[in-house]
């Protein structure tokens, strides 16, 4: 059974959207860059106008490195299921006895499944 699973509710600003500092400029006044990104400004430091690097603050930085948000972590669990019960004894079964089919027998048996999706449309 699958779930609605709720996206992140806060967006991260592209990297184009970010304030910007040349890396001279960084290197000349890095007490004031500081300061910026203290006051939760992240800042891309370009190098010949494109950027190179992004500068964080802790806090935000301990936030994209933290723990899985809870709707990523539900939507593993369901996976980890589902993975689970498609390497159980019956499925490894059906599997090989898949592998070991003649063509006679895959198309019997996809003539059956095309009948059952017929039936259940009607």
């Amino acid at each position: 059974m699958s779930t609605a699973y709720q996206p992140p509710t806060t967006t991260v600003p592209r990297v184009q959207e970010l304030p910007t500092i040349t890396a001279t400029e960084l290197k000349n006044s890095t007490a004031d860059v500081f300061e910026q990104v203290a006051a939760k400004q992240a800042i891309a430091i370009t190098r010949h106008e494109k950027p190179r690097a992004i500068l964080l603050s802790v806090e935000q930085y301990e936030a994209l490195a933290g723990q899985r948000p809870e709707w990523l972590e539900k939507l593993h669990e369901e996976y980890r299921g589902m993975l689970e019960r498609m390497q159980g004894p019956e499925q490894r079964a059906g599997a090989e006895k898949l592998f070991r089919a003649t063509p006679e027998e895959l198309g019997q048996a996809a003539l059956w499944a095309a009948q059952q999706k017929a039936k259940s449309k009607s």
